[in-house]
């Protein structure tokens, strides 16, 4: 007995010393589990190249991660594309979750003692995620800074974690009630992967950064699509009227802002009408998400409207807008205060209801 209770202290001390020292005790094999932000965690382990210096794997949070698998499209593929390829499971981040990528996520479950299935969910994302702070580089950084550009965070995709990256992520964490760091941690992660519809972890069901997030997804993804199948798409009759207020009602609908709370009106100066109607429109301060408004709001014909997808530091924004030279175009850089479209200027902003 006395024997037993030695060994027990012993163990105990190297335990403590081994958690003070950085050392590894479970199996290399185990999912990981480090300290739940990213502040209390001052391990230095990582893929090597690819997280830079201070990374640390991320913890399981409580979160609603997206479920991607063979078929899957978009943004967060690319991003769980970059992730196995930090973690040493090289393919393409083409944004097609097709066989390679499949594969390469069958390996990395296996590798992790996850269940081989091929299909990124919550333990598998939670394998993947690393912690970054300034200083780090490579794909995970990549995989960072794609998502940030999706909600409107203006950033170069250069996988090196600088002034820019900082300032987006602390925007992001602020924007989520999170602690704004400028460390990408796990509950970052979690945050910005939250699936279409589910609230990022700490905050209620509905969460609005999580509907401009997908008002913006919706808008960028349509880019480029031009006449016939423009109109036809979000208009279906091209015959009598242009296209830009069927875009954005449509944008909205198709985001998940619910019908009743969408404008019905085919005439773009009506939808800021609308929002004047409503107590949504707003003639400064845009946000992500937003209808902009070329002309004075009225019920007549004239004017334009598009969707914010992003706004600079010095009050710049980028749109996306259906009909503009007959197809869905992303303008950038534009100053409201001084920029015309058809002869108009920016009369103001419709925001989602709640958002």
């Amino acid at each position: 007995m006395i024997l037993s209770r030695s060994l027990s202290r012993a163990l105990s001390r190297a335990v403590v010393t081994a958690a003070l020292t950085g050392a590894v005790l479970a199996p290399a094999a185990a999912v990981p589990s480090f300290a739940d932000t990213a502040s209390a965690s001052r391990a230095t382990a990582g893929t090597a190249g690819t997280a830079g210096p201070g990374a640390a794997r991320a913890t399981t949070v409580a979160a609603s991660w997206p479920a991607l698998r063979q078929g899957s499209r978009g943004v967060d593929v690319s991003t769980a594309q970059d992730l196995l390829a930090a973690a040493g499971h090289p393919v393409g981040a083409d944004g097609t979750f097709g066989p390679a990528t499949t594969r390469a996520v069958k390996g990395f479950q296996k590798s992790r003692r996850l269940t081989a299935d091929g299909v990124v969910g919550p333990r598998t994302w939670t394998a993947l995620a690393v912690t970054l702070r300034p200083g780090a580089e490579g794909r995970a950084v990549k995989a960072l800074q794609r998502q940030l550009v999706q909600e409107g965070h203006r950033l170069a995709v250069d996988s090196v974690f600088g002034a820019g990256t900082g300032s987006a992520v602390r925007a992001a964490q602020r924007a989520r009630g999170l602690s704004a760091d400028g460390v990408a941690g796990a509950r970052t992660w979690a945050a910005l992967l939250a699936a279409p519809g589910s609230p990022a972890p700490g905050r209620p069901s509905g969460d609005p950064s999580a509907l401009r997030k997908r008002i913006v997804a919706t808008a960028r993804g349509q880019v480029g699509v031009a006449e016939p199948s423009g109109c036809r798409t979000y208009l279906r009759d091209c015959a009598r009227t242009a296209w830009c207020a069927a875009f954005v009602s449509w944008t909205w609908r198709k985001a998940g802002v619910p019908s009743a709370a969408v404008p019905k009106t085919l005439v773009a100066r009506e939808v800021g009408l609308w929002g004047q109607r409503n107590g949504l429109f707003h003639r400064t301060h845009p946000k992500p998400g937003d209808i902009v408004v070329w002309g004075a709001p009225a019920a007549r014909t004239g004017g334009h409207v598009g969707i914010v997808v992003a706004v600079h530091a010095d009050g710049r924004v980028d749109t996306v807008d259906g009909n503009y030279g007959d197809k869905v175009a992303l303008r950038k850089n534009i100053d409201p205060r001084t920029a015309r479209t058809r002869s108009h200027a920016v009369s103001g902003y419709v925001s989602p209801r709640g958002a």
